[in-house]
This record gives C-alpha cells, structure tokens and sequence, in this order.
C-alpha cells in the first residue's frame, strides 16, 4: 500500500545548522551557566510557568536528580506504572528505592488512581505518572491522593511536551517535571534532559547536585551539604533546544489535526479503538485497541505483521514489549514481583495496544493518515490470507 516514507525527524533546518556553527566557533562548547544556557532555562521555565528549570544529561537523570533532592532513598518505594519506559522504573532503583507497579486505565493506558490507592503502603514516598505517549494521566485525583497520604509526584513528561492539561501545562502539576531530549521525542537535541519545579527549597539543592564538581557544587548550592555530579549537557544541546522551543507549538497543532482526522476514519472501522484523546495533548504515540473478534481471530502480532508489510511501521505497545514488573532488573532481596499482575497492563501488551511514533509521523498530511487508514481496509478485504 505505501513504499514512500513519512517525514523525517528530526526536522533539521538552516537555524539549526546556523546555530550549531556558532557554538563551534565560539569555543563555549560546555559551561555551568552560560548566557546562552539560561536563557533556555528561562524560555522552558516561562513556557511551563514554573519559577525553575534545571538542565540534565538525559530524561533518565533527570528522574534521578528529582528523586534524590526529594529525599527518596534506600529503602522507600516509588509508585510507577508498568507500561512506561524502563527508565521511569529504574530511576527508583538508581536512589536505593523500590518501584512499585499500579496497573493503568484501559482508555489512556495511564496510571489509574485507584490502582495507586491500593499500591500505597508505609514505604511510599513517591508518585511517578508517567504521560505515556502523550497521553493524560488524571492528574487532579493523582494530586489528591498524593496530598492526602503526604507523597511527592513526579511527573514524567519524556513522552509529552508542551501537552496541556486543562489549564496547566504537563510538569508543571506535580512537585517536580521531568523531560528528555532523546533523539525520538518531541523536542530533541539527540540526548538531554530538564527539571521543572516551583519549590525554593527543593530547586537550591538541584543546583547542589548539578556543579561540575564538588568545589564549583559547593559554591553553586551556598553552603548547602550537596555533593557536586556533572549532569549537564552541552552547548550544542542548547542551541538546537531554542529552536526546538520555538517549533514546539507549530508541530504540536499539525499533530493534533491530523490525529483528529485519523480518529474520525478509524472509528469507522470495526475492531479498532483509538485511546482517549486530550484536547490539547501533544502525541509522541498514536495508540488504538485492536479486538481481534471483529478480524477472524487474527491475533494483534498477526494483524501488525500484515500492516508492517504495507508500509506502516508500527510498535505493539505504548513503550515496550512487556510489562516492567517482569523484568530482573527490579528484583532484590528486599522486594519480589513475581506475584505482580497489572491485568490492564497484560492484555494492553498480549493482545490489543498498536500504535505508531506519532512524534514524525503525525506532521504528514492527510495523505498520508489516509494511507493509513487505507492499508488497514487493504487487510480487512483480505483478511481470508491471514487465516
């Protein structure tokens, strides 16, 4: 059905190539707080309107630094949802806590707050929602919960920059924000990280733990007992990230229409189901639910061979493969999961979550949503050669 490709990410232009050539030239390849430096932490502050941004090396550590200046450690759990990205369940694990696994809403494949009520016990500490994909945890019932039992909420936003929620942007809800700038996401510099927060007192211990060492830490932080690591990225980083900030709207709202259109063709179409679509969220994933009933039983790995082989690349869960409590890397002498069974999270992975990376493949045109949609009635009309 397809053999073109969709478009490229990252969109590369000539204000990225311009402005990478004058941090070469400059010889300021890597620095503490340059000028140049601030002002993206100013322009991400100002654009999630929180009063502070800390530049990190990677999503990964940025989960980790909010951990650790949160005060969570050996022994604590941090409650996470199965269907996410490794790192959001080993940044815990990375600080001496225990992850602890609350299964997700079936509409979003989000954590559901009620799976966290039950997850809570005397150790948790912490919240990790994670908007997988792009899509929207309750984040109203999630702030409730955590006010009510006294737990910090970090919000993992890897997957969506510049999403709203109602009248907030995402990271600015919880106690602390988390972003990556991997190669994949939604603003990208191939690698990097950020850390938003509002509180005074948790912000000057970042400073602390983000010197080049000690010595530069101690100066940074004022005297405050931090231990100085280098979780700074470079220079180059930061140019490409301005310009990045200035694109993320533009894209955002071609993403967003052209997910709407595609919403409105595959409702049309039986078996599918797209997950529950925010007004103004921002899509690194575009996910539906397949149900196998309305194809002949064909099972989902079979269906997304045959779409594969048309031309539409996809992955076959929000993040992963399997849910991350059966993964080894969480397993210690102090907690076991092999009696965790996140039912939603099982049959999301096993049998109906397909989605695609919406991050490139949203900024098409109709053409090409429709070449979607067309290559799955290409299945349906044929669906006798999958038997």
């Amino acid at each position: 059905m397809r053999t073109r490709p969709f478009p490229p990410w990252p969109v590369v232009t000539e204000d990225e190539k311009e402005a990478v050539m004058k941090v070469a030239e400059s010889g300021r390849w890597g620095h503490i707080l340059t000028p140049q430096a601030e002002q993206f932490r100013e322009r991400f502050a100002e654009y999630h309107n929180v009063d502070y941004a800390i530049l990190a090396t990677s999503g990964s550590t940025a989960l980790e630094i909010a951990l650790r200046n949160a005060g969570i450690g050996s022994g604590d759990e941090v409650i996470t949802p199965p269907t996410t990205w490794v790192a959001t369940n080993l940044a815990p694990v990375m600080v001496g806590a225990d992850p602890v696994f609350a299964d997700v809403r079936p509409d979003t494949y989000c954590m559901d707050p009620d799976r966290i009520e039950e997850a809570i016990t005397s150790r948790t500490k912490a919240i990790i929602p994670v908007h997988i994909g792009g899509y929207l945890c309750d984040m109203d019932r999630i702030m409730q919960i955590a006010d009510k039992h006294g737990l910090v909420v970090i919000e993992d936003c890897a997957q969506a920059h510049g999403a709203r929620y109602k009248d907030n942007v995402v990271g600015s809800i919880g106690h602390w924000g988390c972003f990556s700038f991997e190669k994949s996401k939604l603003m990208t510099a191939g690698e990097g990280g950020m850390v938003i927060t509002n509180d005074e007192n948790l912000s000057d211990s970042v400073f602390g733990i983000l010197g080049a060492d000690g010595e530069q830490a101690e100066r940074i932080a004022e005297g405050r007992k931090n231990v100085g690591w280098n979780y700074r990225m470079t220079e180059f980083q930061v140019a490409i990230l301005l310009i990045q900030l200035d694109r993320l709207q533009e894209q955002q709202n071609k993403r967003i229409d052209n997910a709407e259109y595609l919403k409105k063709r595959l409702l049309e179409i039986e078996g599918l189901e797209p997950l529950n679509q925010g007004v103004a969220q921002n899509y690194y994933s575009y996910v539906f639910r397949y149900d196998c009933a309305y194809w002949q039983d064909i099972s989902k790995q079979r269906f997304m061979a045959a779409l594969v082989a048309e031309g539409i690349p996809l992955f076959s869960t929000p993040s992963h493969q399997i849910p991350a409590y059966r993964s080894p890397y969480f397993h210690s002498p102090r907690k076991s999961y092999d009696k965790v069974y996140c039912p939603v999270a099982e049959k999301a992975f096993s049998e109906e979550a397909i989605g695609f990376q919406a991050t490139w493949m949203l900024l098409g045109e109709k053409a090409d949503m429709d070449d979607i949609v067309n290559a799955i009635l290409k299945i349906r009309q044929n669906i006798e050669e999958l038997l």
